[in-house]
């Protein structure tokens, strides 16, 4: 059952940011564990009274019947049916798809019928009667969200809510829904409802979210932690000094880990924090401690992993890769070359597409050194 000890301290803060702001955003750079922490969150506020174990996607552990709900979990008292909406936003996420709206019906040619999206569902789960829900949206920023949540906007705020018997208060703010008969009709979310979404705000494809929408949550933040990349290789906390020529698996894992320090660094000055890589994105499979070749195939693999993302996030600007690739370092296997065309400085960098395991250790080693 869920303890203090195994409800992780990210966890707790968004159930208890949820609790009192009913609404809450994580965000932060890809490979942050955004995912992870939405799934702990889902098993953990479904409180699921039959089951023992672990759950199957995150190792969660799920409480026993007996495990009592803390007083700062949301609707704490509210034991009866806890449920999760989930839903993942697109570019042609619609509000009927998230609230409510008129759908053809299938095989009757003219006809419609009024859907019930995501939140609608949810909501209604979460009337008076002893129930709570709580609403996923993934990917939250990749959709149109203020057009999805439409005229819910409204009476997203905590305050504006119903209170948990269902009646209103003199803060409740009720909106314009569809009726079943397709008439409009005044609706208000209720009391034990909650939001929670995810995003990376460094999505390129995607348009910043209002700023108006953001002031109705709580944003929580997940930030590159080099000291979880650290436990994933067995490697101490406190990084140790490199030796020019490694000395087994362990060089090549803390070569690694200071070079992933040392480029987010500097993505951060050149791009600013989120877009910096998280640690996840380099914990592909569980590392070998005992053999050289499996570690040197593994930082490969994490290497071709950031050297993508510094091209993506340094496009067209040459001088910051260069920069960041120390390529106008003796010591590195990279070169910047510049010539001149139609009358322009042009800069390329030069090197090996994929380095060998000893090019690979010394380009990291100076990365981290450097």
């Amino acid at each position: 059952m869920p303890t203090k000890s195994n409800i992780s301290d990210d966890a707790k803060a968004v159930l208890k940011a949820l609790a009192t702001r009913k609404n809450v955003i994580i965000t932060g750079p890809p490979g942050t564990g955004k995912s992870r922490l939405l799934n702990e969150i889902r098993e953990l506020f479904q409180w699921k009274q039959s089951q023992t174990g672990s759950a199957p996607t995150a190792k969660i552990p799920l409480p026993a019947a007996s495990a009592p709900i803390p007083a700062w979990f949301p609707s704490p008292d509210q034991r009866a049916a806890r449920e999760v909406f989930q839903t993942v936003f697109d570019q042609n996420t619609k509000y009927r798809d998230f609230m409510r709206g008129l759908v053809p019906k299938v095989g009757e040619a003219g006809a419609f019928t009024v859907t019930s999206g995501t939140l609608h569902r949810a909501a209604l789960h979460a009337g008076p009667g002893g129930n709570a829900s709580l609403v996923i949206v993934d990917e939250v920023n990749r959709g149109p969200a203020v057009a999805a949540f439409g005229s819910s906007l409204v009476g997203l705020e905590a305050d504006k809510r119903l209170l948990s018997d269902g009646t209103a208060s003199s803060t409740t703010q009720y909106f314009e829904i569809l009726g079943d008969s397709g008439e409009n009709e005044q609706f208000a979310l209720p009391e034990d409802l909650y939001v929670l979404a995810a995003m990376n705000e460094a999505d390129t494809s995607v348009e910043p979210l209002d700023v108006a929408f953001l002031r109705r949550f709580h944003t929580f933040r997940l930030e590159p932690d080099v000291s979880v990349l650290r436990e994933h290789f067995g490697a101490s906390v406190t990084p140790a000094i490199l030796p020019e020529v490694p000395e087994g698996p362990s060089s090549y894992y803390e070569a690694l880990a200071q070079a992933f320090v040392k480029i987010n660094e500097q993505i951060l000055l050149g791009r600013g924090q989120a877009y910096q890589l998280g640690h996840g994105a380099l914990m592909h499979q569980r590392p070998s401690t005992a053999n050289v070749g499996s570690a040197q195939e593994y930082v490969a693999t994490a290497w071709s992993t950031l050297r993508a993302h510094i091209d993506e996030v340094f496009f067209g600007n040459t001088q910051a890769v260069s920069d960041v690739l120390r390529a106008e370092s003796s010591k590195s296997v990279y070169t910047l070359l510049e010539s001149t065309f139609a009358g322009q400085t042009v800069r390329r960098i030069t090197g090996p597409l994929r380095p060998s395991p000893t090019q690979l250790y010394a380009l990291l080693r100076v990365i981290a050194t450097q």
